[in-house]
């Protein structure tokens, strides 16, 4: 029995919704939604055109602000912007309200985690993501599917994709061969064994067997030519290609007359299917005989052997759409997979970059059902953990001890260091100190220059919005300048995708960084807000995450470092007292706190973190018992932050030094 054909392309976000950094889009969209979905109102078209109308006031850097849309046009656009939530299950189809997913993926609360989250160091929204995509579903000729589910069971099989194999087997595959992983896994290998490029093997794989029989025997049939609109097109496409054949194969007067009634009586349906006006170019001169004609042709296999010539006929009727989707596609298939946290892109490989994650599929694999209904909402916002069996857990955990060959109770650490060394080797490589020094400075001088843009473009493709890099490149900075002695995974806020690239924010619950060093609490907030606006957006979460935090564990010293390109005055000061207020934390917790923050500009703080960062703690750790209000109300900041860069800098070379160099020149 043939396995079923997906209907069409697989797609997980939409191509309406066209945005590099695409995770930031959702939340914009799903913060406006969760301002406007307040009432009991339909999604009609009125509710639609408000809706868009929102978004391009709310979020102008995404949605435009400039020409005028029509109502019309503006209903359609919040549908297929909208679309995109609704594969992921972030909202409901019909109404386009927040789900509970949606909520996880938004709101970053942890209250829907499971132990594989945790095990993948995953956070909400990443796993929000994973959840959404291993759950979406596409249509079949006979059903639904689970693309993702399917792709998961390919990489199982071979470890790897390129970008282009993926392209084959997880956009296209699934209609082109069916939704059969033994099926798809053939097509990858085959296209590895001939040496096939994506767009050849996307062309062979729009062939259906009625073309087939055409391309061998040449007998025209009705199947081979579909096109939905009737049996007089399909007449129109056989009296053209026996009349082209014809002429092919016997150029003369007769041939190219017959030639010629057919191009013309076929109009625009030929036109537009085989482009004779291109491929004969000589075919509408009047003066033109038959040997000429022939001699200009240009279609592929002309003068080849009569089956390559109805080949490349197929191929031209299929035309390049389909290819052009499927790259059209890629792109944000990728990135939107890359931010499960678990799927990897790195280095043109599409592969399940989590150690976790890939002995949990593979362990799953048979329980990983590619064809079925679609899931409810509940079950899509349930995870990984409860979707395959009560066990699946322990028969992953199993795997890995009997494969690694480590104790139950090692199996925790034996994660936690594989995916440390994989960290290492791919933001070592693509965000070296020296860079992450230049990168800073390049954001310090102006965050909103062409050059940063080309940064962000560049480096991290594209993703992250530039006040996103610049936490990202922050905590690298703290993590180089510790020795690389906290987990920079659990230690940032911020999502990062498969391959440990920035996604997005920090959701607001806690602090952007966090760690502890020499037992100590250190709390980093980044941000590239104005020095006008920073009273009114930073002093308030600063204050609260630096309480929470020191509110957590009394007995351990807590220090909390503010760092922006620029920092107001009056806000420096006002974070300086707060060490002398007992304040309650926010958060639930007990007890009060009065927590030490130091203020440091972006270009102070890179020559700083040129330093080991223990001791530069150490010393502002001493200002937590200078509490005097005469002290507090001094410049003692921008004291502490010149002794600090002092201590970074290098020392200037002896006496003796100088005259060996004096000596030397």
């Amino acid at each position: 029995m043939a396995a079923a054909r997906a209907k069409g392309l697989v797609h997980l976000g939409d191509t309406s919704f066209r945005r590099k950094d695409v995770i930031a889009g959702y939340h914009d969209m799903l913060d406006v939604l969760a301002q406007f979905r307040v009432d009991a109102r339909p999604w009609d078209a009125l509710t639609q055109v408000e809706f868009y109308g929102l978004l391009r006031t709310l979020a102008p850097d995404v949605f435009g602000s400039g020409a005028e849309v029509t109502e019309d046009d503006a209903a359609k656009r919040a549908r297929t912007y909208s679309n995109a939530l609704v594969k992921l299950g972030f909202v409901d189809e019909s109404q386009r309200r927040i789900t509970a997913l949606g909520t996880m993926f938004a709101g970053g609360g942890p209250r829907r985690q499971d132990p594989f989250d945790r095990l993948c160091s995953l956070t909400p929204e990443n796993s929000a993501v994973l959840r959404g995509a291993l759950t979406y579903t596409e249509k079949t000729d006979s059903g639904r599917y689970f693309p993702v589910r399917l792709m998961v069971r390919v990489l199982n099989r071979l470890d790897a994709l390129s970008t282009d194999e993926f392209a084959l087997a997880f956009i296209a595959g699934p209609r082109a061969y069916g939704v059969d992983v033994d099926a798809i896994v053939g097509a990858v290998e085959s296209m590895r064994a001939d040496g096939r490029g994506l767009d050849e093997a996307l062309t062979a794989a729009e062939r259906t067997a009625e073309q087939d029989h055409y391309i061998d025997g040449g007998a025209f049939a009705a199947e081979a030519f579909p096109n939905g609109k009737g049996p007089t097109f399909t007449e129109r496409y056989r009296r053209f290609l026996d009349a082209l054949t014809f002429f092919r194969d016997q150029p003369d007067n007769g041939t190219l007359a017959r030639l010629r009634r057919a191009a013309a009586d076929g109009g625009t349906t030929v036109k537009a299917r085989f482009d004779p006006g291109r491929y004969l170019p000589d075919l509408k001169k009047t003066g033109a005989g038959p040997i000429t004609v022939h001699r200009s042709a240009r279609y592929a296999g002309w003068t080849d052997a009569p089956a390559d010539f109805r080949r490349a006929m197929v191929d031209l009727f299929n035309g390049s759409r389909a290819t052009a989707l499927v790259r059209e596609y890629l792109d944000n298939n990728l990135r939107i997979l890359a931010a499960t946290g678990v799927i990897s892109v790195a280095d043109d490989q599409v592969r399940i970059g989590s150690a976790y994650a890939r002995y949990f599929f593979a362990t799953v694999d048979e329980q990983l059902t590619v064809v079925g209904a679609a899931p409810d909402d509940a079950e899509r916002a349930a995870g990984p953990a409860q979707w395959f069996g009560p066990d699946a857990l322990a028969r992953t955990d199993a795997r890995i001890a009997a494969d690694r060959g480590i104790g139950p109770d090692e199996i925790e650490a034996f994660v936690a260091a594989a995916e440390r060394e994989r960290f290492d080797r791919l933001v070592s490589a693509a965000f070296p100190p020296e860079d992450v020094v230049g990168h800073l400075r390049l954001i310090g001088a102006d965050h909103r220059s062409a050059a940063v843009n080309a940064l962000r473009e560049k480096a991290f493709r594209g993703k992250a919005t530039v006040p996103c890099m610049y936490e990202y490149l922050i905590g690298l900075s703290l993590y180089y300048a510790s020795g690389r002695a906290f987990d920079p995974r659990s230690a940032f806020g911020l999502s990062l995708d498969g391959d440990f690239l920035p996604i997005s924010h920090a959701p607001g619950l806690r602090g952007d960084i966090e760690f502890e060093l020499d037992g100590r609490r250190v709390l980093v907030e980044a941000t590239l807000m104005d020095p006008a606006t920073q009273r009114r957006g930073e002093l308030e979460p600063v204050l609260r995450h630096a309480t929470n935090l020191s509110c957590e564990q009394p007995g351990a010293q807590t220090v909390t470092l503010f760092v922006a390109n620029e920092v107001d005055p009056n806000v420096a000061r006002i974070f300086g007292f707060a060490r002398v207020m007992d304040m309650a934390p926010t958060d639930g917790g007990s007890g009060t706190a009065s927590p030490l923050i130091v203020s440091i500009c972006t270009r102070d703080w890179v020559d700083i973190a040129a330093a080991p960062l223990s001791p530069v703690l150490e010393m502002i750790a001493a200002e937590a018992d200078r509490l005097d209000v005469e002290h507090l109300n001094s410049e003692w900041n921008a004291d502490l932050v010149e002794t600090l860069r002092g201590v970074a800098a290098p020392a200037p070379p002896s006496s003796d030094a100088r005259e060996s160099h004096r000596m030397s020149d």
